[in-house]
C-alpha cells in the first residue's frame, strides 16, 4: 500500500509539472490565433474609424466596445480547460488506485473516462479544429453584393435608415461571428464533460444523440460564415445578391435614388435578422436532439432555411419575380462587389 501511494504521488507531481509547463501553449492556441481576438481587433479598427469620422459615440462604436471586451475570453477558456484537465487527471489516478485496491467496487471504466475527459480538455484547440473541419471542410465563406444605398438624401428618413445600417452592419456581423465562436467552445466543453456520465442519461449520455449533436452544433457555430455560405449556395447556387434597384421608375424622376436607398437599408436589416435566425436554428436542432419537448425539428429547419433566405433576400426576390413573370416591374437584383469581406477573414 505504501509503495502504491508513493507511485500515486509521483504521477501526480509529474502531471502537475506537465500541466503548468504547457498552460500558455493552450492559451496561445485559443487566444493568439482565435476568432474572438481577430474579430475584436477588426472591431477596434472600425471603432476608431467611426470615432474619427463622426466625432462621437454611435451604436456601431458601442457594439465595437462590447467586442473589444471579449478579447480575453479565449484565455479564460484556456485556463478553465487546463484546470478541468488537471482535476480529471488527478481523479483518474485516484479512481485507478481505487480500482487496483478493490476491482469489484470501482470499475476500470471510471478512471479511463476521467483520463479521456482530461485529455480532451488539454487538447481543446485540436478538438476545435476537428469540429470545424468536420462541418465546414471544402466550403467557402459567404460572399455577395453591396446594398444599393448610394442614392440616399442628406436629410430625411431614408438618410437616417441608411446611416443606421451603415454604422451597425460590420460590427453586428463581427459580434455574430464572435458569439458563435464563444458558444461553440462552450458546447465543446459541455460535450467533453458528458464523457463522465453513464448511458442511463439517454440522449445526454456519452454516446447519446444529444451529445453528438452538441459537437455538430459547436462545429456549425465555429464556422458560421462557411455554413451560411453553404446554405445560400444550396438554395440559390450563388452568393448573396442584395444590390436592388427599382425596375419601373416612370414618374419617379428625382426620387429613384431615395427609394432604392430605403430598399437597400431594409434589405440590410432583414439580413441582420437572417443571421440571428440562422444561429437560433442550430440551437433549436440541438434542443430537439436533447429531448426538449418545446423544440421541434421543423422549427429548427425553418429558422436555418429562413435565415439563409433573409441573408440572400435579393436572390429569393429574383426567384419569386421570375416565377410570377414580373421582372419588368419589380426589382432588378444584381451582384456588384463583396459586402461581407469584413468578416470573411475571421473564420
Amino acid at each position: 500500500m505504501r509503495s502504491l501511494n508513493t507511485v500515486f504521488c509521483k504521477i501526480s507531481a509529474i502531471l502537475t509539472v506537465i500541466v503548468m509547463s504547457n498552460f500558455w501553449h493552450l492559451s496561445a492556441a485559443l487566444a493568439g490565433n482565435g476568432v474572438a481576438q481577430r474579430a475584436a481587433n477588426a472591431a477596434g479598427a472600425h471603432g476608431q474609424g467611426a470615432a474619427g469620422g463622426g466625432g462621437g459615440s454611435t451604436l456601431g462604436s458601442v457594439i465595437t466596445n462590447l467586442m473589444n471586451s471579449t478579447e480575453g475570453f479565449p484565455s479564460l477558456f484556456a485556463g478553465f480547460c487546463y484546470l478541468c484537465g488537471l482535476v480529471f487527471g488527478f481523479l483518474g489516478i485516484w479512481k485507478l488506485r481505487m480500482h487496483v485496491e478493490n476491482p469489484n467496487q470501482t470499475e476500470i471504466w471510471d478512471p479511463l473516462k476521467r483520463f479521456l475527459a482530461g485529455g480532451a480538455f488539454f487538447s481543446l484547440p485540436y478538438l476545435r479544429d476537428v469540429v470545424i473541419e468536420t462541418m465546414a471542410k471544402g466550403t467557402d465563406d459567404i460572399s455577395g453584393s453591396d446594398f444599393n444605398t448610394g442614392g440616399a438624401s442628406s436629410t430625411g428618413l431614408d438618410a437616417m435608415l441608411v446611416a443606421l445600417m451603415r454604422d451597425v452592419w460590420d460590427p453586428l456581423q463581427m459580434i455574430f461571428v464572435v458569439f458563435g465562436y464563444i458558444a461553440g467552445l462552450i458546447l465543446i466543453i459541455i460535450g467533453v464533460s458528458r464523457l463522465l456520465k453513464s448511458e442511463q442519461e439517454g440522449a445526454r449520455g456519452p454516446m447519446g444523440f444529444g451529445t453528438i449533436m452538441t459537437f455538430i452544433v459547436a462545429g456549425a457555430l465555429l464556422s458560421l460564415n462557411k455554413m451560411l455560405g453553404a446554405a445560400s449556395e444550396s438554395l440559390f447556387q450563388s452568393g448573396a445578391m442584395n444590390h436592388a434597384a427599382l425596375s419601373y421608375t416612370k414618374g419617379m424622376e428625382g426620387s429613384v435614388g431615395h427609394a432604392n436607398a430605403v430598399i437597400g437599408a431594409i434589405m440590410a436589416f432583414v439580413a441582420i435578422l437572417g443571421w440571428i435566425s440562422f444561429i437560433r436554428g442550430f440551437f433549436i436542432m440541438r434542443g430537439v436532439a436533447e429531448g426538449n419537448q418545446q423544440a421541434s425539428a421543423m422549427a429548427g429547419l425553418t429558422h436555418i432555411i429562413g435565415g439563409a433566405i433573409a441573408v440572400n433576400l435579393g436572390a429569393f426576390i429574383n426567384a419569386v419575380q421570375s416565377t410570377l413573370g414580373i421582372t419588368d416591374y419589380g426589382l432588378t437584383i444584381s451582384s456588384v462587389e463583396p459586402y461581407l469581406t469584413s468578416v470573411t477573414f475571421i473564420v
